[in-house]
């Protein structure tokens, strides 16, 4: 299994300068933005203004590797309540950082041909704005 590839393409997300190994599936930017109403007396109907973004979370399924450099720093940010940069370079050769810390790791086992296997559903907190280089 390549480490560092995601979903069996070649997107690859760092955490802290580390890559993030066994990721076979992902989901960014989950946010909702706030809204601003702004009521008028004179308005026949509502009005809204974009507030500050909210870029919200990232899920990333993963085979769970505790030898994983990526994952261990992870651990260490949702441990330690720190934030790190991020990188996620996607596949047509976008890249995009910012800001975020691990929320939850937690362990799922089961067994397959008689094999354990442990996977995890990791949730990121995005802080910050997402940049686009």
């Amino acid at each position: 299994m390549a480490g560092e590839v995601i979903d069996g393409q070649s997107a690859t997300f760092t955490f802290g300068g580390e890559t993030v190994g066994g990721v076979y599936q992902y989901q960014f930017f989950q946010g909702s933005p706030t809204v601003i109403r702004h009521p008028s007396l004179s308005a026949s109907a509502r009005q809204y203004a974009a507030a500050q973004p909210d870029y919200g979370t990232a899920t990333l399924q993963l085979y769970r590797n505790h030898a994983d450099a990526g994952q261990q720093r992870m651990a260490a940010s949702q441990a330690g309540r720190i934030t790190e940069p991020c990188t996620l370079t996607l596949e047509d050769g976008r890249v995009l950082t910012f800001g975020a810390f691990c929320e939850t790791m937690p362990l799922i086992g089961g067994k397959q041909a008689g094999q354990t296997i442990n996977t995890s559903t990791a949730r990121i907190r995005i802080t910050g704005i997402v940049q686009q280089s």
